[in-house]
């Protein structure tokens, strides 16, 4: 009888011990979880990246390369110089910040899109089949609609994160992208 009692004892204090663990790591996960002065928190932070920043970038990725196809949809489409020198303009500009987000991303391993999704596909085939004044008026307001949410979205993305590549990437690209906002906002389709 001493040895099931001895067995039972065991197995109580195995679960006892099995429930403090369980809950030092509750208890920890929530210290973890108090919001910053920046209002994060309820996020997990892995190899040194926020979710949110993760997001963040393959969200933004799969926007600069619609707007990359978009931009040379403009070169070879538009009915005038000036919207087909915008077209270029926003292709390499895309394809730029591309190239310097991907490597934020191999540095933080995130995977990021490596087209863009069927929507955006969709839209710009549709955009394909117009011709002259009207291809030239709709491009311009798919662009300055497009680049309108992604300077707000850098704008928040500048504020929320702590990763000093991100932020350095996120106010270069937020320059650029409003001075290009502007010469869309100034070009006037034909």
């Amino acid at each position: 009888m001493a040895v099931g009692a001895l067995s039972h004892r065991l197995r109580i204090g195995a679960v006892a011990f099995a429930l403090g663990i369980a809950a030092l790591g509750t208890a920890w996960e929530a210290r973890a979880q108090v919001p910053d002065d920046k209002g994060r928190g309820n996020e997990t932070l892995r190899a040194g990246v926020r979710d949110s920043d993760r997001l963040f970038i393959r969200t933004t990725a799969g926007h600069l390369i619609r707007e990359r196809q978009l931009g040379a949809l403009m070169r070879k489409q538009a009915s005038t110089p000036p919207m087909r020198g915008l077209g270029t303009k926003l292709s390499e500009q895309s394809n730029g910040l591309y190239r310097g987000l991907s490597d934020i991303a191999k540095r933080e391993k995130t995977e990021i899109p490596l087209d863009m999704v069927d929507e955006s596909h969709a839209k710009l085939q549709r955009l394909a089949t117009l011709r002259g004044a009207e291809f030239d008026q709709r491009a311009r307001e798919m662009v300055l609609e497009s680049l309108e949410q992604e300077i707000k979205a850098f704008e928040s993305a500048a504020d929320k994160t702590d990763n000093g590549f991100l932020r350095n990437w996120t106010a270069k690209a937020l320059g650029q992208r409003r001075a290009l906002f502007d010469e869309f906002r100034r070009a006037a389709p034909r």
